[in-house]
């Protein structure tokens, strides 16, 4: 088992989070390296796996992002 390290911003925690706990990963959550990011450290057998999990929670926070700018 290895750890992957994702910094994500930290408004982006709770989408993350459902992401991960959806794909059964278990993380761990560090500070960032700015004040207003984390570091999530991911348990993985392979990289390969845990890679469209954090592209979809990336694409689901790009579009709350996209809606918010627009309300």
């Amino acid at each position: 088992m290895m750890k992957a390290g994702v910094v994500i911003d930290n408004w982006k925690l709770s989408i993350f989070k459902k992401h991960l706990d959806d794909a059964k990963y278990s993380y761990e959550e560090h500070p960032g390296v700015t004040k207003d990011t984390l570091l999530l450290q991911v348990k993985t057998k392979q990289i390969a796996t845990l890679k469209p999990v954090i592209e979809k929670a990336n694409t689901e926070c790009a579009k709350w992002k996209r809606n918010k700018k627009l309300n």
